[in-house]
């Protein structure tokens, strides 16, 4: 599906109940909240609107390759902790 990475948080976060949830970053070992990355896209993104083919479940966010199948790999974020 056709979406912003903003817009895939905010899916993601929908998922979690809104809960304070911990996301970790594709390659980086630092998770931040997931308010906070949201935050940092809208301010340092050269587009943040710009669209990609995702798909978001409760725990993940994954690229979609050409054909609509899951590009292989570790997934763009992933939901590390819900805090309680």
């Amino acid at each position: 599906m056709k979406m912003s990475i903003i817009q895939a948080l905010e899916k993601l976060a929908e998922l979690n109940n809104y809960e304070e949830i911990l996301v970790k970053i594709k390659d980086d070992d630092e998770s931040t909240p997931i308010d906070l990355e949201i935050d940092d896209i809208r301010k340092f993104a050269e587009d943040p609107d710009q669209t990609f083919d995702l798909m978001v479940t409760e725990y993940t966010i994954r690229e979609l390759d050409e054909n609509g199948k899951e590009k292989l790999g570790e997934p763009l974020y992933t939901v590390i902790k819900k805090h309680d």
